[in-house]
């Protein structure tokens, strides 16, 4: 017959740095899970485990509110993959910095319009899911990652190759 004796576990606990100030305003901001605007997802996602997660990453980092987006997205994602859809982020809470001439939407063609195809975002499947993220503004298209004015595209050839403005070309002639 085999004995087994364990060992104390001497390893530091695990608990983050958090003052107890600290710690009762970090559970206050990540209870933001608990509230209405969450609250067609907590039958199918418990918040509690998120919140856990959310205290101990903000505690260890200080109270970073990318912490706190970060875990919330999670939540989001999580809830999504259930079939809910939630709108969480706005201009005060956890924004999502645009580059210039774009802005936040919380749903954004999958295919955007683009200097080589500027009917892209009309032409994509309706069916097609959206994501958050970034859409460019009125009159701007995506070039090179970038919201640029619609005036400022190129053209396409009869082939439908796209040159950009700045781009010299010419048809070659070829004789038989």
């Amino acid at each position: 017959v085999l004995s087994c004796s364990c060992l104390p576990d001497s390893r530091e606990d695990d608990d983050p740095p958090c003052t107890a100030e600290n710690k009762q305003d970090i559970e206050r901001q990540c209870n933001v899970l608990k509230s209405d605007k969450f609250k067609e997802c907590h039958s199918l996602v418990n918040p509690d485990n998120f919140i856990e997660i959310c205290v101990y990453d903000m505690c260890q980092y200080d109270g970073m509110k990318s912490a706190l987006c970060d875990i919330v997205q999670v939540y989001v994602d999580t809830c999504k993959n259930h079939g809910i859809t939630i709108k969480w982020r706005n201009s005060t809470f956890c924004p999502l910095p645009c580059p210039s001439r774009s802005h936040y939407k919380d749903c954004v063609s999958n295919c955007p319009s683009t200097c080589s195809d500027i009917f892209a975002s009309s032409l994509c499947e309706k069916t097609e899911e959206c994501t958050e993220g970034c859409e460019c503004d009125d009159n701007y298209v995506l070039s090179n990652g970038n919201c640029v004015p619609l005036s400022s595209c190129g053209c396409k050839d009869d082939d439908d190759n796209y040159y950009s403005v700045s781009s010299l070309w010419s048809k070659s002639l070829t004789s038989k």
